[in-house]
Parts: C-alpha cells; structure tokens; sequence
C-alpha cells in the first residue's frame, strides 16, 4: 500500500523542506512546522519511509548526475596536465595519481569481498 495516501498535505509538505535543509531545526522552519511535531511524526512508520523514499532519491539523482559528470572532470585534469603553471600541473598529476590509486584499491576490495562471499556460499553448502 502507498504509505503516502496516509499522510497529510502538511506533512508531505514538510518532508519535501525536510530533505532540502542542511538540519532539522531549518526545515521545521521552512515548512512552518514545529519540531515537536516533525519528532512526532517521525514515529510514524509512513511518514519516516516517505522521508527515507524521497531522500533516497535525491541522493540517487546527485549520484547520477555526479557519474554523468566523471568524464567531463577527467578530461579537465588530463588537460591541466599540459598546463602552463608548474605548480597547475603538479596538482593535477597528483590528483589523477591519487584518484587511479583508489580506483585499484576499489576494485581489489570487490574482488576480495566477492571471494569472500563465494566462501560464504561454499561452507553454506557443506553444513546439513
């Protein structure tokens, strides 16, 4: 069931100002909504998974746009490379060096988990 048709106008309203504000006490204000009443509400399984659903998508759309966007910013520091300023192109060869040094260490970690889990699963199976 959509949790969202129990909530109110008010309380739709005041998680949109909620997840907007850099605190609690900013979008209580925002929405003109006590924090007593947002804490109280908080204590509503609908409410508090309307807040998770919106926030979990404005975080999805920043990520989104920040994948889109990894290309772009790649291209300018290779670029910086070839700048005129040492002290530009110093930066930039210590940002790319530090950047493909924790790309590695990702992609290692993944690799150690997803044995990890493929242990995991082996010794699961040997049990009754």
């Amino acid at each position: 069931m959509d949790g969202r048709k129990e909530l109110t106008d008010r309380q739709l309203s005041a998680i949109s100002h909620l997840i907007a504000a850099p605190s609690i006490e900013q979008g209580c204000k925002r929405a003109r909504v006590s924090k007593a009443a947002v804490y109280e509400w908080l204590k509503n399984e609908s409410f508090k998974a309307e807040l998770k659903r919106q926030r979990d998508e404005l975080i999805r759309g920043a990520l989104d746009s920040l994948k889109v966007n990894v290309s772009k910013a790649t291209e300018t520091l290779v670029k910086l490379l070839d700048s005129k300023s040492e002290p530009i192109r110093a930066r930039a060869a210590e940002d790319i060096i530090e950047f493909a040094q924790k790309a590695i260490e990702h992609e290692e970690l993944e690799k150690r988990i997803e044995a990890l889990e493929e242990r995991l699963l082996q010794q699961g199976g040997n049990h009754r």
